[in-house]
């Protein structure tokens, strides 16, 4: 009989920036100051210096960081991920001095139970000085709340039983409400579809949130809110906080700005994941827990 533990699979990347330009020209942004760790844990990071694109995008610097290890003291294994971009300019249209995607995820060992959740927090990630269209921005984050739902058990409890948070994310969210959102919108809001049941919107054992909601109104000619959405005409779209939460993983993308005219494309960043699970010790064990369905790297 074999009673040894099974070891842990750290999981975490960071990303500062990335994207594409489509029109009037074509160039890929190359993936800047990236940064992961194999599974066994270990530290990375990376740092990108000052970057001019053409007029479209600069930014004055970007750094990520990633860790894992096993805190003897605690007995937790310990997951990091951390990216930020400085001085960040698309097209003097957004502007922001400081952006942070930061995400920390805590496995306390149990002899009892190898299949638990890790607790995964965004507390850290955070926007300074952010502007749109030349009007200072004014965030209602979720950064704490969702600290405190550190588990994918915890944000489907309070779903279900309170309230208050149910009808929240139901807004921010759009759940439920396609037929009030522009077909242009539709790809930033996964649960407008969903017929409210009292359940937290799933799919295949992910739930997607907004981690902040923008509380400008509407200004014509400037720009037009929802949720956590900005749209500047003759510029394009800006989503900003996405959190995407499994019971092993948590994916945070602070800026997803689809350019729609007249230069087209997409430029997205800060972004980070953590997460981790106990696994197969040796070569022939199967794995006591099955992994999140892979979600990709924000896109067009």
């Amino acid at each position: 009989m074999n009673n040894q533990k099974p070891r842990f699979h750290y999981h975490a990347h960071a990303i500062a920036l990335a994207g594409e330009v489509t029109h009037p020209f074509n160039e890929i942004i190359d993936v800047q100051a990236p940064a992961t760790i194999p599974s066994m844990g270990g530290v990375s990071s990376s740092h990108r210096k000052g970057y001019r694109l053409r007029g479209v995008l600069m930014h004055h610097g970007a750094h990520s960081q990633t860790a894992g290890r096993h805190n003897l003291k605690s007995n937790a294994h310990e997951v990091m991920a951390h990216a930020s971009v400085g001085g960040l300019n698309i097209e003097d249209k957004l502007t922001v001095d400081f952006v942070t995607a930061h995400l920390t995820a805590t496995y306390y060992t149990n002899a009892d139970d190898y299949d638990q959740e890790p607790q995964i927090s965004p507390r850290g990630s955070m926007f300074h000085r952010l502007r749109i269209a030349g009007r200072n921005i004014e965030l209602e984050p979720n950064v704490d709340l969702y600290h405190e739902l550190d588990t994918m058990v915890k944000v489907r409890k309070a779903y279900s039983d309170n309230a208050k948070f149910r009808e929240a994310l139901d807004r921010d969210a759009f759940v439920g409400q396609e037929t009030i959102l522009p077909e242009s919108h539709h790809r930033f809001f996964p649960w407008r579809m969903h017929e409210p049941d009292g359940k937290l919107p799933e799919y295949h054992g992910h739930t997607v949130v907004p981690l902040f909601r923008v509380l400008n109104k509407n200004e014509p000619g400037v720009f037009e809110v929802r949720g956590n959405v900005v749209y500047v005409p003759d510029f394009g779209r800006i989503h900003l906080g996405e959190l995407v939460i499994t019971s092993y993983e948590r994916r945070v993308t602070m800026i997803r700005a689809d350019l729609g005219s007249p230069t087209q494309g997409w430029i997205a960043g800060p972004f980070g994941a953590v997460g981790g699970m106990a696994g197969p010790h040796g070569p022939g064990d199967p794995p006591r827990i099955p992994p999140p369905k892979p979600l990709g790297v924000p896109g067009p």
